[in-house]
């Protein structure tokens, strides 16, 4: 029996000059107690049709035609009286990023009991024995109670976001992305969690992901969505087998696979020249009140080295340093103690603030979108860099900024020159982003997870750009990433790092093959497809 049916839902949203249509004749049922997974890239329409299900779609959006019923009612006719009634009794939402969802400056035991205080009436005592019990619903230690939210690791925190969407017990959760951005093995535990409260509470779930992969392992019906239209429905076994669309079997070719055949990635380099070196390095913070304070060793003792013309992974789970690291190496975070060596040996501490180091260091970030300023055109986010650093002149900046558009396969460049960002996928903005960073012509570029909030059709093409760039400028890149198969496919390096410590390195193929330690035997495990099960060796 349906609980949801999405029925010829359309969205467009109207702009000055032109509307662009969203969603187009969208109809899918959700049945009882059923995983229902929707799946596409960037823009495809994914978020926009969970904003249309909750009656949370804002201008320009408009709802031009359909019709979303639940429990025999059609949401989009419901006044606001009926919509406040079925949100968390009915409906419950779980969005993406954890730690915009929740308040950073309140506890979490607070937070999680006023669901129970706003809707359910009870009293101040009773909401928050109601909301330990969900703590311990999801595996939460109850110590974390009067935690506040930067306390928890990424993987708790989605797992109290979990927790607080069943607190009403809802009929149907949507889950927007949940895991996007969680190490394989936080993920692997988010997903058994959801199976494991599913089978006790009998409710149904809409699987918001870009991640077909994670979605054949669990869901029972797969949409797949492709700008704005569902083109292909059906069961896992029916995805599996490369579905109808030629996008479906696009999604299934692109998935990341653990990978030791690439040649040009294992081979030897035989340049050897440092570019860089942490010595020792240490980063401390303190959480808690200035009465009672604790002391987080975020970076211990870290020590490592960047060759020239090497593309280099540190790997490791939500928490394990891996981003603290990546400020440091660019001046973005303190030491509490330990040196940084950059270029010719010279000490960082030396170079701090120094336009030479800026020049030869930039980053590339996790979030495309949030990365480039939404009022600006593609062009304008070349100008300063470019003039800042004396690349070109005034006068040639045009004509260098295509040129660098054209170095990241943004082709024609002329028709991204006036785009903004809105009106790229992003996949496109992450090129725009790599481009910039290469207008200083730099000797270490360090890409923080920057494959993680793409979808999987194009993380590959992403990969492969990395590996590109190397081989022509001889470019040196640190990739942040907490996903070892993508690490596999570009990396001649790879460096494990679990609580603030390296675990294990050293060359890509041995880590693969030959894991020593415990932890990296369980990512690769999380990680592992056919090719792996019968190389690597038994430990």
């Amino acid at each position: 029996m349906s609980i949801l049916n999405i029925n010829n839902l359309s969205v467009e949203y109207i702009g000055d000059k032109s509307s662009t249509q969203a969603l187009k004749n969208i109809s899918i049922d959700v049945d009882e107690n059923q995983i229902v997974g929707i799946v596409g890239e960037s823009g495809s329409g994914k978020s926009t049709l969970i904003k249309s299900v909750m009656r949370i779609l804002s201008a320009p959006g408009l709802i031009t035609s359909g019709e979303v019923i639940f429990d025999n009612k059609d949401i989009l006719k419901m006044s606001d009286e009926e919509i406040f009634d079925i949100r968390w009794k009915g409906i419950s939402l779980v969005k993406q990023k954890a730690l915009n969802s929740l308040n950073p400056v309140t506890k979490i035991g607070y937070q999680m009991s006023l669901p129970f205080r706003y809707h359910m009436g009870l009293s101040k005592v009773d909401a928050e024995q109601k909301a330990r019990d969900l703590l311990d619903l999801v595996n939460i230690d109850l110590i974390h109670f009067d935690s506040y939210p930067h306390e928890l690791s990424g993987g708790m925190r989605q797992r109290v976001i979990i927790a607080m969407a069943m607190a009403l017990q809802p009929k149907l959760i949507i889950m927007d992305e949940p895991t996007t951005a969680l190490d394989v093995i936080t993920e692997h535990e988010i997903i058994d969690s959801i199976r494991s409260l599913q089978n006790k509470l009998n409710f149904s779930i809409i699987f918001i992901t870009h991640d077909l992969n994670l979605l054949l392992q669990f869901a029972d019906k797969v949409c797949v969505l492709y700008d704005g239209e569902l083109v292909d429905y059906g069961s896992v076994d029916e995805i599996k087998l490369g579905g109808k669309h030629n996008y479906t079997k696009k999604l299934l070719d692109s998935m990341p696979k653990i990978n030791l055949l690439n040649e040009k990635i294992n081979e030897k380099n035989n340049n050897e020249t440092k570019i860089l070196s942490l010595e020792n390095i240490n980063v401390k913070y303190q959480l808690g009140s200035w009465l009672s304070p604790e002391i987080l060793h975020a970076v211990n003792d870290v020590s490592l080295d960047l060759y020239k013309g090497k593309i280099t992974s540190i790997i490791g789970e939500s928490g394990s340093g891996k981003s603290t690291i990546a400020k440091v190496i660019t001046g973005l975070e303190d030491l509490e103690s330990g040196n940084i060596l950059h270029f010719d040996g010279k000490k960082f501490s030396d170079m701090e603030h120094n336009l030479a180091l800026r020049k030869k260091v930039q980053m590339i970030f996790q979030d495309p979108f949030s990365a480039l300023n939404p009022i600006h055109s593609v062009l304008h986010h070349f100008e300063r860099p470019l003039l800042r650093f004396g690349m070109c002149s005034k006068n040639e900046i045009k004509s260098k900024t295509l040129d660098l558009l054209e170095m990241v396969e943004l082709t024609p460049a002329e028709e991204f020159l006036y785009k903004f960002p809105h009106e790229m996928s992003g996949g496109e903005c992450q090129r725009v982003c790599i481009a910039r960073a290469l207008c200083s012509n730099p000797d270490l570029i360090i890409a923080d997870e920057p494959t993680s909030m793409l979808d999987v059709s194009i993380r590959s093409d992403i990969l492969n750009l990395f590996i590109k760039l190397k081989e022509e400028f001889n470019l040196s890149i640190l990739l942040i990433t907490h996903d070892i198969a993508s690490a596999s496919i570009c990396s001649q390096d790879i460096i494990v790092l679990k609580k603030g410590k390296i675990v294990e390195s050293g060359l890509s193929e041995n880590i693969i093959k030959s894991p020593k330690h415990d932890y990296t035997k369980n990512l690769i495990s999380a990680s592992m497809d056919d090719w792996f099960k019968n190389n690597c060796k038994e430990k």
